[in-house]
């Protein structure tokens, strides 16, 4: 018994074919999903410091969409400031950025990573 048990030790050719298919999708779309989850990141990054650096500062429209476009200058990122709503609040002003990045998968198959943050800047 102990010598037929032994001989079957391993993955056949159609278990290591199946593993590797696995292990590919995932890769892939590990591939395409992580930059846009760095990109969310920095964005949340960048809403921070300007939360930070434009608090009690009297800040208005204009001065944080001129400071929004220069950090996304910096930081290499390419979106419309105009798409970004500033609203005005009790004590100051909101700041929402609201986007979905695709990433083409497959053939028609995308992955789509949505992002929705807001913070609120005090006059």
């Amino acid at each position: 018994m102990t010598n037929s048990r032994h001989a079957q030790a391993g993955v056949t050719a159609l278990g290591f074919l199946i593993l590797a298919t696995l292990v590919g999708v995932v890769g892939l779309a590990a591939i395409k999903v992580v930059p846009m989850y760095i990109k969310n990141a920095r964005m949340d990054t960048i809403l921070a410091e300007i939360q930070k650096e434009l608090n009690g500062q009297g800040a208005n429209p204009s001065t944080i969409r001129y400071a929004l476009a220069k950090r996304f200058s910096v930081e290499d990122i390419n979106m419309d400031i105009e798409k970004i709503q500033i609203a005005q609040s009790k004590d100051g002003y909101s700041l929402r950025i609201n986007y979905e990045n695709r990433a083409p998968y497959v053939a028609d198959i995308y992955l789509v990573v949505a992002y929705n943050k807001q913070v609120e800047i005090r006059r």
